[in-house]
């Protein structure tokens, strides 16, 4: 006698995860210091990317969530030192934003001018401190595995320290300046946007072509006729034989618009393309980052054009637009000059054309062009001491790796982002660092009348004023792998964690983070900032929309974790995506999920209440000796299995690991042996030690995917020891035992005898419910069995106890054919059933069989031709499948026979 251990019937998330996620977080073990490691245990270090703290998470934190607990908590199992550092991003232009938003609601107007800097301030960091605590427990809800006594914040104290640092080595090496050139200006914001801020939105535009003056030689084309007030040249192509000739010539222009006169000097540009508009384009150096370029190249040759500012900070038309202007909206002066041009006859056409127009992420207006004085990072120039420039570094770090040494190389996963990231870099233009927000990193220079002052530490003495400009987010965010250690303090955390082993991040913000990561680690580091990046897609509902709060399709995963459970939740988000690629949510995609959570605990249901509690506590993880075909039969898929897995994992292929899980456990445990180990219990077969091994390790293998449940259980099994720091199982060596069964001369595995069992259970439920022979009706079968015939007989009382309705079974080497009788091809194996026959229905069963046996052929022919799968499947597979393909030729042809009997 034993006593029985009984789970409840029902798992209840609810009454398990907040309680679990306790004792974890008790426990330590979220430390790696805590953890007890080999003393050469190898670090894994994943920094969490920051959720910006302007709201609660979404699906996407779900799944970013997901895949890094995966990865640390299968990393901890595998006996690493692993660290997964939380953290939050102080997200400056959104957090402001959101903020003045909200005071706006509250009849505040204008909260910069009424409030002032650092009442401002005060509101801003309020609502960040909520939002963090809030983000934080979300996190947690999510089972994330985090160390939080590490948790790190953008805008901290030391991550400050680390800002300014730097700062203060890029300026100091001529990387960072100040300069007058033309940027991208949010009106609506009141800021710079760096390039990668932009959104590009397609839209309908008029496209005007006209003349500066009746006088004027040629026609020009614009979309934006408005800022031809502030034209000071006309650039052609020098191989263009119709301009030519005006190379050099300047023509004055009196009265332009009625309020302005210009002076207009035609330039030659190699850029110019003579194809497009009238091949003649209207140089605007002041509201057009193309036409700046274009006269910085001239000013190069010695050519002098002007910059004339005809648009202000808030959109309007300055004092140069000329009188009639002045202090207009841009689109009211575009209408008013338009109407001049046609009152004139030099609108020589309008045509509408769709044209790509930038607007602002964080503010949704259309960007301005505007030339300011900012602070650039120079990513062309050569660093001091390296002969390299920061795009020299950061292409290398993906390519040769940095410093050429293969051990400094950044790997991409998937790989086609690395094509996409190295082609960014090539049109990198020097980035716009300064923001005329408050919300963020203060520019760490300080000026005294001439003097100016730049460090990490504010200067001493009166009369210093600091830069009033903050610094764009993504500055602070580049040094998140590093600034999280204590850099640039030399702390044992950054010795022992950096450079870190993994990062994921959707596609989205390959450019934002992931480049600015690389630049900055290899520029203050002289190092990469990870060894590996997973790059995911983007989750997308049912119907491939994006998920939007304003149209009502946002869906809260702390609310869909109450409803169904964490552990649904995150296996839901990971089972059927694929690197790079978007995914679609769908709300029975968890039910599908909490389904599988709970046919796991009702595994480990019956398990327990099966097997002597006594040798539970036995932890030996030798495979165990099998004494049936099918226990030998479970040992070699759950071994399969067990390599497959670890293998999808490290090469990050987590939604294949999650399915290979599923099948194991729904289809082989669950559906076959659990059902075979209660027949063979009534024959007095031991199964304690077999389903003992099975589900410790299966817990483990699941622990990964679905802590909660998986902890749960294993509570029930070892309460002294917590499931997440047990060893990750490893691969041994199975061979199949031949004593089983002498029925084969050579046995790829006792599987193959296995399924041929299998293949005849199934094969007659199938044809019973297809020919709809009533489930109570006891029927005859008569099985031909061939040289299987000792092996069929030895499994003849489980083949009529598992769900057939054969009450009398004939088993026999061969025979005649019977007539009048269910006829079914199962692999080598002929089987009759007597009493149940339905001529038509059988004949449309047969040919439906057939039509599925081509198929399996045919993909298992092409399986075959795989080069890939015949490399790296392991051999006892890759003979099933040719021992498959052999069997389902030979079914196929009797199937065919029978057909013709029937006709």
């Amino acid at each position: 006698m034993f006593m029985k251990k009984e789970l409840p019937k029902a798992y209840e998330p609810r009454e398990y995860e907040d309680k679990i996620y306790k004792k974890w977080e008790e426990s330590g073990y979220f430390n790696p210091d805590k953890l007890k490691l080999s003393k050469d245990a190898k670090p894994h270090t994943i920094m969490m990317p920051p959720p910006n703290v302007t709201g609660v998470l979404h699906l996407g934190h779900a799944l970013e969530n997901a895949l890094m607990d995966i990865m640390i908590r299968y990393q901890r199992m595998r006996g690493k030192k692993t660290l997964l550092l939380p953290g939050t991003d102080h997200a400056a232009v959104a957090t402001q934003a959101k903020v003045e938003k909200e005071l706006i609601k509250k009849g505040i107007k204008n909260p910069r001018q009424e409030l002032g800097r650092e009442k401002l301030l005060e509101e801003i960091r309020k609502y960040a401190e909520n939002s963090k605590s809030t983000i934080i427990e979300q996190i947690k809800k999510m089972g994330t595995s985090c160390d939080w006594s590490r948790t790190a914040y953008t805008f901290d104290e030391e991550r400050t320290k680390a800002v300014n640092e730097v700062f203060t080595r890029m300026y100091k090496d001529g990387l960072i300046e100040k300069d007058y050139r033309v940027i991208n200006w949010s009106v609506k914001g009141q800021s710079t946007c760096s390039d990668d801020e932009i959104v590009y939105v397609e839209r309908q535009a008029a496209f005007y072509t006209f003349k500066y003056s009746k006088d004027f030689p040629f026609y020009i084309s614009t979309t934006r006729p408005e800022t031809k007030l502030g034209d000071t040249a006309v650039a052609v192509n020098p191989q263009d034989k119709r301009y030519k000739k005006f190379i050099g010539k300047e023509y004055p222009v009196v009265g332009f618009g009625g309020s302005v006169d210009l002076k207009i000097k035609i330039i030659a540009d190699e850029n110019v393309d003579p194809a497009f508009g009238t091949g003649a384009l209207g140089v605007t150096p002041a509201h057009s980052s193309i036409d700046f370029d274009i006269y910085m190249r001239q000013k190069a040759m010695g050519e002098k054009i002007k910059i004339i500012q005809v648009i202000d900070q808030d959109g309007k038309m300055t004092a140069n637009a000329g009188s009639a202007f002045a202090s207009l909206n841009v689109i009211e002066a575009r209408e008013k000059l338009v109407q001049w041009l046609k009152e004139n006859s030099l609108l020589e056409k309008e045509e509408n054309i769709t044209q790509n127009v930038g607007t602002s992420d964080r503010f949704g207006d259309i960007i301005e062009s505007l030339p300011m004085k900012q602070w650039f990072i120079n990513v062309n120039k050569k660093i001091p001491g390296k002969n390299k420039s920061l795009k020299d570094l950061m292409r290398e770090a993906v390519t040769v790796g940095h410093n050429n040494n293969p051990k400094q190389k950044v790997k991409i996963t998937p790989e086609r982002f690395e094509k996409i990231y190295l082609n960014w870099i090539d049109n990198l233009r020097d980035w716009c660092i300064s923001r005329q927000i408050w919300w963020g990193h203060r520019i760490p220079v300080w000026y005294k009348r001439e003097e100016i002052y730049v460090g990490a530490e504010p200067p001493k003495g009166d009369g210093w004023e600091q830069d009033p400009d903050t610094l764009d987010t993504w500055f602070s965010s580049g040094l998140w792998t590093f600034s999280t250690l204590g850099w640039p303090a030399k702390t044992e955390d950054f010795k022992t964690y950096h450079p870190t082993s993994w990062m994921q991040m959707g596609y989205e913000i390959l450019f934002f983070w992931m480049a600015r990561m690389i630049l900055m680690s290899t520029y203050a580091l002289d190092d990469i900032p990870f060894k590996n990046v997973y790059i995911h897609g983007m989750l997308r509902d049912k119907d491939g929309q994006k998920f939007s709060k304003s149209l009502g399709t946002g869906v809260d995963p702390i609310e869909v974790c109450e409803k169904y459970g964490t552990d649904a939740l995150r296996l839901s988000l990971i089972l059927g995506i694929s690197p790079g690629n978007d995914s679609k949510f769908y709300e029975e995609k968890v039910e599908g999920a909490r389904n599988l959570v709970n046919k796991l605990w009702n595994v480990s249901r019956f398990i327990l209440s099966s097997v002597d509690i006594d040798k539970i506590k036995n932890d030996n993880n030798e495979l165990p000796l099998p004494n049936t075909i099918w226990d030998d039969w479970i040992i070699c898929n759950f071994n399969s299995m067990l390599s497959l897995i670890t293998e999808d994992i490290d090469n990050y292929r987590f939604s294949q690991a999650g399915e290979s899980l599923r099948e194991f456990t729904r289809d082989y445990l669950a559906n076959w042996y659990l059902e075979i180990t209660k027949f063979e219990k009534n024959k007095g077969k031991n199964k304690d030690e077999i389903l003992i091994y099975l589900l410790k390790n299966l817990l483990k293998l699941w622990h990964p995917f679905m802590p909660f449940v998986t902890e749960a259980i294993w509570k029930e099994i070892e309460r002294e020891s917590l499931l997440m720091i047990r060893k990750w199982p490893e691969y041994q060596q199975h061979e199949a035992k031949n004593n089983l069964d002498k029925n084969l001369d050579k046995p790829l595995f006792q599987g193959g005898n296995v399924e041929i069992i299998k293949n005849i259970i199934i094969s007659i439920r199938n044809a019973r419910a297809e020919n709809k022979v009533d489930t109570k009706k006891k029927i005859k079968a008569v099985i031909y069995a061939g040289n299987k015939k000792k092996l069929i007989k030895s499994q003849a009382r489980l083949i009529k106890s598992l769900r057939t309705g054969i009450k009398d079974l004939e088993i026999k080497e061969n025979g005649p054919k019977i007539k009048d009788a269910i006829y079914i091809s199962a692999g080598e194996v002929d089987i009759y059933l007597i009493g149940a026959i339905d001529k038509k229905k059988e004949k449309s069963r047969i040919e439906k069989e057939i039509k599925n046996l081509e198929n399996l052929i045919k993909n298992t022919e092409n399986k075959l031709k795989n080069k890939e799968f015949a490399a790296k499947a392991p051999k006892e597979i890759v003979g099933r499948e040719k021992e498959n393909l052999k069997i389902r030729k030979g079914e196929l042809k009797k199937l065919g026979d029978k057909i013709k009997e029937l006709k």
